[in-house]
């Protein structure tokens, strides 16, 4: 490789400066050149002020741990366990003769740091007899709902009036009810249990969550065999005025909502109606996502005529105003590394419904995407399109790879002709038990592959079996045996 002038000698000036500069800095450094000389050290303190988040330039993040230094120390040790289990798992340890030190951040991660000083011989300082240990967490902090409690009166007597995201959390493996609406209205709410030992929260009557603000659901186990409401998680009902899109070139109103909705690493038992519903008022919702969770339903389609899993409101309520037209959308949808599958037979319902085509009446423009991979959907809605209204425009981009369609009919309503595709047929199958396989869905969406080698209707139904909360994944195993379905799908079952 040819290094021209300002290459490998600038490496070299470059090093030797920062050589120099570090040894300057070891000179004349506070912690090393001191008066305090024959004495007992301390440790630093650590308060939250003492932690940073450098973005690196990889796009990852690391957390960037600094203190006041400790004058005649000899250098620091430090350590930083991984605490969500309870118990601590190393991560990184060392020493460094600076205030400071950096370590990769974790999504959603408890930590231990200690931070002990180490004495100087030269100085004749012994170093601290203990080490300062100190709790860190990049999750928001959260008020915890005690076990037992009423999830709907706790929120409604604790939520807290502010613009920045609040966080309700609950106890591991501890069980809850909603027997009615838990409305965090304008609030922006991370609603979550435990990363290591779900909770059970039962789902009874009109018990759903409803949010007019960004939210995030996460591990917590749903059983919502007695729900009755449309939606697990639905748009308020209530008119924000303030909400109501006004832009310029917008021909039709809705309610605004630029905050994504996320389910992550959530298992749904007996969904009858609908994962996620916008509810009965129009609104503009900018993201929705599905993220490593298993939903399993028990919707045969007489309940609610509408989505399976993602749906915005296909009625005529509320979507006239003095002539003025509204309408629902949902501009970004993902769904990743999930399992979504149907006790029931469906002709009724799509597993996502959009109420309008046309993006451009409700956003801004018509742009907007769907992106699918790593899933595996069994007999989500074995009699109906697998989605409609989709925008079938240039401007809307679909990903689809990584997927395990069995027993799903009518991709290809979904991925339409003029969607700008990124698919792989080689990365994705499909297979019919109770109705072919649409001849579009194979030549431009899948590889027909019986993935789990069921021979007929009955054999697959009589596998299929609802969510036993109390066992690992469920109780269901839904690894594939095909020569491409055994190497895609949900990752849970690549295991």
């Amino acid at each position: 490789m040819r290094v021209g002038l300002f290459g490998l000698g600038s490496v070299v000036l470059v090093s030797a400066m920062m050589l120099t500069s570090c040894q300057k800095g070891f000179d004349s450094d506070e912690t090393f050149s001191s008066k305090v000389t024959g004495s007992q050290l301390a440790s630093p303190v650590l308060s939250k002020a003492n932690f940073a988040t450098l973005v690196n330039s990889d796009g990852s993040e690391s957390i960037k741990v600094t203190w006041d230094a400790v004058m005649g120390a000899g250098g620091y040790y430090y350590r930083v366990d991984n605490i969500d289990s309870g118990e601590p798992v190393l991560l990184t340890e060392g020493s460094t003769d600076k205030s400071l030190f950096l370590f990769p951040k974790a999504e959603d991660t408890k930590y231990r740091v200690t931070v002990k000083t180490l004495g100087n011989d030269k100085l004749g300082n012994t170093g601290a007899t203990e080490a300062t240990v100190f709790a860190y967490s990049t999750m928001i902090e959260a008020q915890t709902i005690p076990a037992g409690s009423n999830i709907v009166e706790f929120v409604k007597a604790n939520i807290v009036d502010t613009e920045d995201e609040q966080a309700f959390e609950l106890a591991p493996g501890a069980s809850y009810t909603i027997d009615s609406e838990v409305d965090f209205g304008r609030h922006k709410v991370t609603f979550r249990g435990n990363k290591v030992d779900y909770p059970i929260v039962t789902m009874t009557g009109q018990g759903c969550i409803r949010t007019a603000a960004g939210l995030k659901v996460k591990w917590i186990k749903f059983d919502c065999t007695s729900q009755e409401s449309k939606g697990v998680v639905e748009c308020s009902s209530v008119a924000f005025p303030e909400l109501e899109t006004k832009k310029t070139g917008w021909p039709d109103k809705a309610y605004y909502l630029p905050d994504p909705i996320i389910f992550q690493d959530c298992w749904f038992k007996n969904v009858k109606m609908c994962l996620f519903f916008s509810g009965a008022r129009a609104w503009a919702l900018e993201d929705v996502r599905i993220d490593n969770c298993i939903v399993q339903l028990d919707n045969d389609g007489t309940k609610f005529g509408d989505a399976a899993v993602i749906g915005t409101y296909s009625g005529t309520a509320y979507y006239r105003d003095d002539s003025q037209t509204w309408s629902s959308a949902i501009r970004n949808v993902t769904i990743k590394n999930s399992t979504i599958y149907n006790l029931k037979d469906n002709s009724k319902n799509r597993m996502i419904r959009f109420q309008s085509n046309q993006l451009g009446r409700v956003f801004d423009s018509q742009y907007g995407s769907a992106t699918l991979t790593n899933n595996t959907f069994i007999k989500v809605m074995s009699d109906k399109e697998f989605a409609n209204n989709t925008p079938n425009r240039v401007e809307y981009s679909i990903t689809f790879n990584g997927n395990i369609c069995y027993d799903c009919w009518r991709l290809q309503k979904f991925m339409q002709g003029n969607n700008p595709l990124t698919v792989d047929v080689t990365k994705n199958t499909i297979w019919g038990l109770k109705n072919a396989v649409d001849a579009t869905d194979k030549t431009r969406c899948a590889t027909e592959e019986n993935a789990f080698g069921y021979a007929s209707v009955d054999e697959l139904n009589t596998a299929l079996k609802e969510l036993d909360l109390t066992k690992p994944n469920g109780g269901v195993n839904f690894k594939a045996s095909g020569a491409i379905s055994s190497t895609i799908g949900d990752p849970r079952w690549l295991q």
